[in-house]
């Protein structure tokens, strides 16, 4: 059960920050799950209705996820009525129906948002039920991480979908450079040098020019999520092992960041790239103009699509996927999110609630709903399967048990909007010269250390 000291101080910490978090699932105490779980077996089902909030999974949400709880509904009797809620307004949407009580029953959320919404005690605790679906031994660690709160008991919400990046690259510019794809991206040192080979060897490929390397701004949503892999690869952290103060500014995490912004004023990445967001980049790529570039599996599903117009055909013959390479640390962990379920503890509906959850979290119903978007399934079992399908899917694979999540606590959202914001201030210093000012990254990565210590600091009382 969540303390209720730290409770009141998390529900003032997530009202405080509802303007820049993103959403997540949550939970609150363990009685309505121990109900749920009591009840499940024994009351039936038939003829109740449930409503499920799902965000824009792909271009068609509500009639995909309709189709793919037709199955559960035939089964069990549940009606379950789809609700599209938009990423733009979910936040606001899944909070508030979590402080007033007059939410659905089950809703999806990031994975990154699940402390967030766990603090405003407005989610069921599911660690009564989740040995149904296979506990934490069902799902890589990293995974599992994100239906936690760092200091609490209880499982605020069970994993659904996966996603998390590594490495495209171009076949044909490996081959033309004369480079081992199995050894290209072992370690930041090889790639370093696949990297230059590229930029010396293939400035063009088909009569068109190509960089080596491309990445975005501060533009992008995600730059974090991209960019933390680096200050993990040289043994760095976002945050204390407490949780209680930013590492961002140590060491290790500069030695992580320098890595990469040193790309620029050495002419192995199209600084063009930064004034992109996210999807320009993963666009040039797809196009033909870069070499190399890190990306998420959703990329793999467009390649066979013909509506896809942004890929080039040499580009979309030529696709390869390698695992993040490993830093200094000897370690190569990719960043780990995609969406979570939740149950909404104000349901009237708990076992049916339950069931959908439980449903929805069975191996063939994973990978039949990760293949409609792309993304990886969420259930170990389900990975597996997926992975051993293609050596592209194998490297996704890799990455994932490899993989890490952000320290699990309401204030992320904060601290990471200004992690963002400086590491777009590195990487715009970095192309404005002809080398890398480690002093000026520095002074970057040191105020955002304070100012990210000062919203921790707000889950103090």
């Amino acid at each position: 059960m969540v303390r209720k000291t730290t409770l009141r101080a998390l529900i003032a910490v997530a009202v405080a920050i509802a303007s820049v978090a993103l959403a997540a699932c949550g939970g609150s105490d363990k009685k309505s799950s121990s109900s749920a779980s009591s009840t499940t077996a024994a009351a039936s089902l038939k003829g109740q209705t449930i409503t499920f909030w799902v965000m824009n999974n792909g271009p068609q949400p509500v009639q995909d996820t309709e189709r793919i709880v037709a199955p559960f509904e035939r089964q069990t009797g549940v009606h379950v009525n789809v609700k599209l809620v938009g990423w733009d307004i979910q936040l606001d949407r899944i909070k508030n129906a979590a402080v007033s009580g007059t939410g659905p029953d089950v809703t999806q959320a990031g994975t990154t948002q699940v402390p967030f919404f766990a603090a405003l005690n407005g989610f069921s605790d599911l660690s009564g039920d989740t040995s149904q679906i296979g506990g934490s031994g069902g799902y890589a660690p990293a995974v599992w991480s994100t239906t936690q709160v760092a200091g609490e008991n209880g499982t605020w919400a069970v994993p659904w979908f996966t996603e998390t990046r590594s490495i495209y690259y171009r076949k044909d510019v490996l081959k033309q450079a004369g480079i081992d794809p199995k050894t290209a991206f072992t370690t930041w040192d090889a790639y370093l040098n696949t990297l230059k080979t590229i930029k010396a060897k293939v400035p063009q490929i088909d009569g068109k020019p190509i960089a080596p390397f491309g990445y975005p701004g501060k533009k992008a949503f995600d730059l974090v999520h991209d960019l933390m892999p680096f200050v993990w690869g040289a043994g760095g952290s976002e945050l204390s092992a407490d949780h209680k103060t930013s590492t961002i500014a140590s060491p290790q995490a500069q030695q992580g960041i320098d890595f990469l912004a040193s790309l620029i004023p050495q002419g192995l990445f199209d600084k063009s790239m930064l004034e992109k967001d996210g999807q320009g980049v993963e666009d040039a790529f797809k196009g033909g103009r870069l070499a190399t570039y890190i990306g998420g599996v959703w990329i793999l599903s467009t390649i066979k699509r013909a509506d896809d117009k942004t890929w080039s055909p040499a580009a979309r013959a030529n696709v390869g996927v390698a695992p993040m390479p490993a830093g200094p640390s000897g370690k190569a962990p990719a960043f780990i999110g995609g969406s979570d379920l939740m149950v909404f503890k104000s349901s009237k509906h708990q076992a049916a609630a339950w069931a959908l959850v439980k449903y929805l979290s069975g191996d063939a119903v994973q990978k039949q709903y990760a293949g409609l978007m792309g993304m990886f399934p969420a259930k170990l079992t389900a990975q597996q399967q997926e992975g051993t399908s293609d050596p592209a899917h194998q490297a996704f694979y890799q990455a994932i048990q490899n993989g890490r999540s952000y320290a699990p606590i309401p204030q992320w959202a904060q601290v990471e909007t200004t992690y963002q914001s400086h590491f777009g201030n590195i990487l715009d210093q970095a192309a404005s010269g002809s080398t890398l000012n480690k002093a000026a990254v520095a002074k970057e990565l040191m105020a955002a250390q304070k100012q990210a210590d000062g919203f921790l600091a707000q889950s103090a009382g």
